[in-house]
């Protein structure tokens, strides 16, 4: 039993080109985001999907619309699709983070899986119900199977941790940009990985911008550690 699964993480929001943590907040899509939707549809229009599943949280949902588009395919929601929650941080940018919940946003980034965001969820919580809906949509779908699942990075990152059996340590290493395309052959259970974070669809050259994230984590990690750069 092998089935291709094109994990897709969803288009631009507000509280995206803003910074701030949106969990399971129900933010909607940016005109950039929509754009990036529709373009991510172009990129797939020749993939012939078998499903097309999203989480229920509108950022998602309107990607995958975008994408299901034409192709006489109803988009499946799943609940547990959603992103992690963060609890009393979502709506507050990375630095506001840092600076009322110190010692626990510290505590959380060195190890999310077993620290939790104040009235949030835990990275294993949300592993497990992620994992197990991949593998419910893996056995809805046929041998040979294109199937489209449109989520959040959090929940993306989970699955990549997962299976390729990632130290704790090293969670942060994946970046998952909005728009972001990964690919995914599970075959009797194994993962064959064969993309991750693609946003080439995105522009005719790279930019710099796309890896904005990866500079607000290393300055988090420095500030909170004390570390000069």
């Amino acid at each position: 039993m092998s089935v291709k699964l094109f994990l897709i993480r969803h288009g631009q929001t507000i509280w995206n080109a803003e910074g701030k943590y949106q969990g399971d907040v129900d933010v909607e899509l940016t005109n950039f985001g929509i754009k990036q939707a529709k373009l991510m549809a172009k990129y797939l229009s020749r993939v012939h999907f078998s499903s097309i599943y999203s989480s229920p949280l509108r950022r998602a949902l309107d990607t995958a619309r975008i994408i299901a588009k034409g192709r006489k395919r109803e988009v499946i929601i799943r609940e547990n699709l959603k992103e992690l929650n963060f609890g009393k941080w979502e709506g507050l940018k990375f630095d506001e983070i840092s600076k009322f919940y110190g010692s626990e946003y510290k505590k959380w980034l060195d190890n999310p899986f077993k620290n939790t965001p104040p009235g949030g969820e835990s990275f294993s919580s949300l592993t497990e119900r992620s994992s197990k809906e991949i593998h419910r949509i893996i056995d809805e779908n046929e041998d040979g199977s294109n199937v489209a699942v449109v989520t959040h990075g959090g929940v993306i990152t989970s699955l990549l941790i997962f299976w390729l059996k990632i130290p704790v340590e090293r969670w942060r290493s994946l970046i998952q940009r909005q728009g972001a395309i990964n690919i995914v052959v599970v075959d009797d259970g194994y993962p064959y990985i064969s993309q991750i974070n693609f946003t080439g669809y995105l522009a005719d050259a790279y930019n710099h911008a796309e890896d904005k994230v990866i500079e607000i984590y290393a300055d988090l990690k420095r500030s909170i550690l004390n570390l000069k750069r």
